[in-house]
């Protein structure tokens, strides 16, 4: 069994499979959510607490005592965040996992070196925590995810049948969960510390185009879009040092 051991703050959708992928791995893991879900976890063969960050004023043995802490909750306000996180170490490894949403709209061609600001991002809250966590903790790594997908979910189903959307012009930035998990399992491995990595695939076409098709393959209703028109400034995610330091090989979301 390898040496580190791992917390993960958050254990669903993404974190279970996550954590599974980590004890296949050798590796000492144990993982927290917000409500009792023991039995679920057993199953799993999963060493699980529950722990709740809105409400606990302490953190819990597993999170003192890790040597790396993989932070995947969905967006919290920011206070909540902040409280948990000045409790923790600032030495202690730290891989959070943020979004491609703190991109805003028309920026162009951008990438890891790109200063995401308050003024244009569609998640500032992703935002204020990323510039805070880069502030405290001395070896971090920010992921960031594209669209999710994989395992019976996809972004489509949300989209079916939708009318007047306003995004079929934006560029889709989808990334498969096993994606995710490998390149955090990389992170991991080789010990990649004070970096961010976009995670998106290399398929670069308009949401719309897309999603229609992606609907009329699964027979599901297609969606309905206003903007049929190019945007006159899109932006597009580089996934180049994800590929370079990661070696990501990413999934066709044309084959979901």
């Amino acid at each position: 069994m390898k040496n580190e051991k791992i917390c993960l703050i958050g254990c669903g959708w993404l974190g279970k499979p996550l954590a599974q992928h980590l004890i296949l791995a050798q590796y000492q893991v144990t993982a927290t959510t917000a409500h009792d879900k023991s039995g679920e976890f057993k199953a799993a063969a999963i060493a699980y607490l529950p722990f709740d960050l809105s409400l606990e004023s302490a953190l819990p043995g597993p999170v003192t005592k890790a040597n790396i802490l993989i932070y995947t909750i969905p967006p919290l306000n920011f206070s909540i965040v902040k409280s948990f996180f000045d409790k923790v170490d600032v030495d202690k490894k730290i891989i959070f996992t943020s979004s491609t949403s703190i991109f805003g709209k028309n920026l162009g061609d951008v990438d890891e070196s790109f200063a995401a600001d308050l003024t244009n991002t569609s998640s500032p809250l992703l935002l204020q925590t990323e510039e805070y966590l880069r502030l405290r903790f001395k070896n971090l790594t920010i992921i960031r995810p594209g669209g999710l997908y994989g395992d019976k979910r996809h972004p489509v189903f949300f989209l079916q049948g939708k009318k007047n959307l306003t995004t079929g012009a934006e560029l889709l930035h989808l990334v498969h969960r096993e994606d995710c998990i490998n390149a955090i399992t990389a992170v991991i491995e080789n010990d990649i510390w004070n970096e961010t990595f976009n995670l998106v695939s290399d398929l670069r076409v308009l949401k719309k185009d897309y999603y229609i098709e992606m609907a009329k393959k699964m027979n599901l209703t297609p969606p309905e879009y206003d903007d049929m028109g190019l945007s006159s400034g899109q932006t597009n995610i580089s996934n180049n040092k994800s590929k370079r330091l990661l070696q990501i090989t990413y999934r066709n979301p044309n084959q979901h």
